[in-house]
C-alpha cells in the first residue's frame, strides 16, 4: 500500500498566511474605527460601545431590520419554489438543454451594479420601457422614484430576475 505524503500542505501554508493577513488587517481597522470618533487630522476620541448602544435602541434601526427580514423572507418564498419549478421543467436531453442553460445563466453574468443601473433606467416613468408600459399602456400609476410600494415591487422583481 502506498503511503501518502502530506508535505504538499507546506506549499499551501504561505498562501493561507497571506490571505489571513490580508483579511485581518482590514478587520482590525474596521474594529478600531467602530469605537473611535474622528474629526479629521488624525485626531481620535474614544467612543467605546456608545454607538452600538444607540443603534440597538433606535426605532429606525429596528424598523429597517424588520424590513430587511421581510424582504429576505419574501425573496426566499418566491425564489426557492421558482427555482425548483424551473429546475424540474428544464429538459434533460436534446438540443434545448444548452439553450435553456445559457438563457438561465445570462442574468447572472451581469454585475450587480449594472443590474441596478439597468433596472433604474428600465423602470423610469418617462423614458423606461416598463415605466412607459405600466403608466401609458396599462394605465397603472407606477413611479418607483416617488412611490415606496412601486420601489419595493421593483426591487423584489429585480432580485428575482437577477438570481
Amino acid at each position: 500500500m502506498k503511503t501518502e505524503n502530506q508535505r504538499a500542505w507546506f506549499f499551501v501554508l504561505p498562501v493561507l498566511l497571506l490571505v489571513a493577513f490580508n483579511a485581518l488587517v482590514p478587520i482590525m481597522t474596521v474594529v478600531n474605527y467602530s469605537v473611535q470618533e474622528t474629526f479629521g487630522n488624525n485626531i481620535f476620541f474614544w467612543q467605546g460601545l456608545d454607538w452600538f448602544e444607540q443603534i440597538l435602541r433606535s426605532d429606525r434601526f429596528h424598523a429597517a431590520l424588520g424590513r430587511q427580514f421581510l424582504f429576505t423572507f419574501l425573496i426566499l418564498i418566491i425564489e426557492v419554489p421558482l427555482g425548483i419549478i424551473v429546475a424540474l421543467s428544464m429538459p434533460r436531453k436534446g438540443p434545448w438543454v444548452p439553450v435553456c442553460l445559457v438563457t438561465m445563466a445570462l442574468p447572472m453574468l451581469i454585475p450587480w451594479n449594472v443590474v441596478g443601473s439597468m433596472w433604474n433606467i428600465f423602470t423610469l416613468p418617462n423614458i423606461g420601457l416598463l415605466g412607459y408600459f405600466m403608466n401609458d399602456v396599462l394605465g397603472v400609476n407606477y413611479d418607483m422614484t416617488q412611490q415606496p410600494v412601486s420601489a419595493w415591487v421593483t426591487i423584489v422583481t429585480m432580485d428575482v430576475w437577477h438570481w
